[in-house]
């Protein structure tokens, strides 16, 4: 009996010591970080800012502790170092051992564990797509001039493979954190019912993720301007600096707003094909308004210029905290949305 009485006693310890866990312990130990600053970079606003820092002094591991709310979503990096680690970051202890390429990541963090868990499901074909990328960096083999289209074949076969993989580990589980890192990931290629349905299976401690916050503020939005209502008017200004909105362009036409940017590579390849849409249709009452994410006036102008783009643009130059982009849930470019003379939505992320 006085037995099973300690061994309930150390439970209860236990049980509080993890209680008043109110830090992490990054422990870290990766080849090539003695004498450089190790950091835990955040994103913020798309941008990643120093979350944590310590210094790796020879002969010993570099500490990071500090406390945080919930499961975050962190990068660690050293000085130097061409990448990151990908960790989701709670109170919790971690150490972390072999390459920043290739790490070895020990935890009590649930959260972790699920992510360690899906990176190794997903490690065989990662492995191969990287191949398959650092042999088209070498650029084109004049010997052999079809082997880059073959290795771009190879490439996107695997991202299907991926987002195929992506799709049944989001499906099958809800109470994994790294379901929500997958999610983020391709949620852009669900509709709203889609969407809602995916994160209503999510469990109680998922949705507290900022990830799934983000989701859900898309998700609501999205709503807002779905298939069947009546669009949403805002107004930016032109290159020109005059305030112009959807309304004033539309007038009764058929509309099509296109949200792009000049650094979005595939919103460029697929320009030509939008210029030749609306040469075709634009005397019969279609047109298009370019609403834009960039973030530099003049790389905007010159990529309207460059790409012949004579439709009316407009940009607030806020990059993804756009205005109309906010407003009409874009989670990714290119991005349209289709109106019809009633100004009713009748398509979006229309292609060709």
């Amino acid at each position: 009996m006085r037995k099973l009485i300690w061994i309930m006693l150390a439970f209860i310890v236990m049980q509080a010591c993890e209680q008043k866990r109110e830090t992490y312990n990054i422990e870290v130990q990766l080849e090539g970080a003695e004498g450089k600053w190790i950091r835990l970079m955040a994103r913020e606003d798309r941008n990643y800012v120093t979350y944590d820092s310590s210094y790796a002094e020879a002969g010993s591991p570099a500490v990071l502790t500090k406390g945080i709310e919930g499961v975050n979503t962190m990068y660690l990096t050293m000085d130097d170092a061409d990448g990151s680690i990908q960790l989701l970051v709670d109170n919790s202890s971690y150490t972390l051992s072999g390459s920043i390429e290739d790490p070895e990541i020990k935890t009590d963090s649930k959260a972790q564990n699920d992510l360690n868990a899906y990176n190794d499901m997903k490690k065989p074909i990662s492995e191969k797509m990287s191949g398959l990328v650092a042999e088209l960096r070498k650029g084109p083999d004049p010997e052999n001039p079809l082997r880059s289209d073959s290795l771009r074949e190879a490439y996107y076969a695997l991202y299907e493979k991926v987002a195929k993989m992506d799709s049944i580990y989001i499906e099958e589980n809800p109470s994994s954190f790294a379901t929500v890192l997958a999610l983020r990931g391709t949620f852009y290629t669900l509709n709203v019912e889609e969407l809602e349905a995916a994160l209503t299976r999510l469990d109680a401690p998922l949705q507290e993720m900022e990830e799934y916050a983000y989701m859900y503020g898309k998700m609501e939005r999205m709503k807002a301007v779905a298939i069947g209502q009546k669009y949403t008017d805002f107004g930016l200004d032109t290159p020109e600096g005059e305030f112009l909105k959807v309304s004033d362009v539309h007038q009764g036409n058929v509309l099509l707003i296109d949200f792009w940017a000049s650094w979005c590579g595939p919103c460029r390849q697929a320009n030509p094909e939008v210029v030749e849409i609306y040469n075709t249709y634009h005397e019969k009452g279609f047109d298009i308004l370019g609403v834009s994410l960039d973030r530099d006036s003049a790389s905007w102008v010159q990529a309207i210029a460059d790409d012949q783009l004579t439709w009316q643009h407009i940009s607030d130059l806020k990059y993804w905290n756009s205005e109309g982009a906010e407003l009409y849930g874009v989670p990714a470019i290119p991005h349209t949305v289709l109106i019809d003379r009633e100004g009713i939505i009748s398509a979006k992320n229309l292609h060709g």
